[in-house]
């Protein structure tokens, strides 16, 4: 197995979300010029009239509408500079602040910060979570806590943790019964048997994923594949069988999104022409599961089973203020893990 290191794998460059991204920026430009458009139209338009009004004097007013013409464009010319070095010049308050986004080794600094992610696992239920913290802290051979830092010689500053934890050991940890106990609990009457016996199996692992809803997607890949390389090295270098899992148990965050899908213009014309003197149907409202954690998506298609329950205990991030907040628990059959990770790098290769 390679020597253990700070830092567990290459860093991914990540952009501040307070910046505006550039279709913005593009959108703002564009109605500038537009207005400006505008206002150059309503001026001709005033002309044209004038010199309805004075055929006279119609040589003299065209000299002069020209001139006008050409001072409008020029101010127009120079306020459309002006606009356009508030969008991209120096003085922009938007500046872009590169962040790296780095795995590091679960470490005793990093206990603040893990509680509160994962105090709202049991949907506001409590339980021996400062136990977990500590659990998560001693297995330093697998899991990884996602840092960032802004400089080289600042702080890092933990944004969430992915890791995987024995079931064998909740005899033995308070915090791991009591995980258990609300997965039970949430699962379905008709279904609790299952779980129940999947919970309780000698070789389930538990994989804990939590992570702040701004990080940067595209840490999921590099995320999975060190996980799972470190279950590997654990099992075969350190000889550590009780990383050899049979079967994985995940709980992942998800969103329900309710909406109503919008209907194209010539759809909807010919709808209207043709039930011209009928009541207009309405439209129906289409729900969509969302995970925040783009990963959590393959690891639910490749399941041998899941079930959804409405989280509670937690405030919504404000990206999901509209949408009702879930957790689904899923089981994953390790036979299947080669399977979730081609999926999650053909996902991530292909949206990034």
């Amino acid at each position: 197995m390679p020597p253990k290191k700070q830092k567990k794998s290459e860093p991914v460059q990540a952009s501040s979300s307070l910046s505006v991204p550039s279709h913005e920026k593009n959108k703002k430009n564009t109605q500038t010029k537009k207005r400006m458009k505008m206002k150059s139209s309503s001026k001709n338009k005033g002309n044209k009239k004038k010199e309805e009004d004075d055929d006279d004097d119609e040589e003299d007013d065209e000299e002069d509408d020209e001139e006008d013409d050409e001072e409008d464009e020029d101010e127009e010319d120079e306020d459309e500079d002006e606009d356009e070095e508030d969008v991209d010049g120096e003085d922009d308050d938007d500046d872009f602040i590169n962040v790296e986004i780095e795995f590091v080794t679960p470490r005793e600094e990093h206990f603040t910060n893990l509680k509160s992610y994962l105090t709202s696992y049991c949907d506001g239920t409590q339980f021996e979570v400062s136990q977990l913290v500590d659990l998560v802290l001693k297995q330093d051979n697998v899991g990884s806590v996602i840092a960032s830092r802004v400089k080289e010689d600042e702080d890092e500053d933990p944004l969430g943790v992915l890791t995987v934890m024995s079931l064998n050991k909740a005899k033995e940890f308070k915090c791991l019964e009591e995980m258990k106990q609300h997965i039970i609990k949430k699962a379905p009457k008709e279904e609790a048997k299952t779980v129940k016996d999947a919970l309780n199996a000698k070789n389930t692992g538990l994989i804990i994923s939590e992570r702040l809803v701004n990080v940067p997607q595209d840490v999921g890949l590099p995320l999975v594949k060190q996980l799972f390389d470190e279950i590997k090295w654990a099992v075969k270098d350190e000889k550590k069988n009780e990383f050899a899992f049979d079967q994985y148990i995940l709980v992942s965050r998800c969103y329900l999104d309710t909406f109503t899908p919008a209907v194209a213009a010539s759809s909807a014309a010919a709808m209207n022409n043709k039930n011209n003197n009928k009541r207009k149907k309405k439209e129906k409202e289409v729900t969509e599961l969302v995970f925040p954690n783009l990963e959590d998506e393959i690891f639910y298609e490749h399941s041998q089973w899941s079930f959804i329950w409405e989280a509670g205990g937690d405030d919504k991030p404000q990206e999901f203020s509209e949408s009702k907040a879930m957790r689904m628990c899923m089981l994953i059959d390790a036979n299947d893990i080669g399977k979730v990770r081609k999926g999650v790098d053909e996902l991530f290769r292909s949206a990034f």
